[in-house]
């Protein structure tokens, strides 16, 4: 996996001063899976980004891969 996905998902959970304990109250994720997921230990699948994503108030956007360069600036 793209070391984005989960380098952002940390930093967002930290911006807004979420735990891992947090976020696994309300995902019903693992501590320990939502960490690995945050240090690229373990690919998510699609729908534990969309978990996540819910959990911290966040969109999942899939957009192609020609367009990403604009979208992360």
């Amino acid at each position: 996996m793209h070391s984005f996905i989960p380098s952002t998902i940390r930093r967002i959970r930290n911006q807004r001063r979420l735990t891992l304990e947090n976020v696994s109250g309300i995902t019903g994720m693992s501590v320990q899976h939502l960490s690995e997921i945050e240090s690229s230990k373990r690919d998510p699948r699609l729908s534990s980004i969309e978990r996540i994503a819910d959990a911290m108030e966040l969109a999942v956007m899939l957009v192609p891969e020609h367009m990403a360069p604009d979208i992360r600036r």
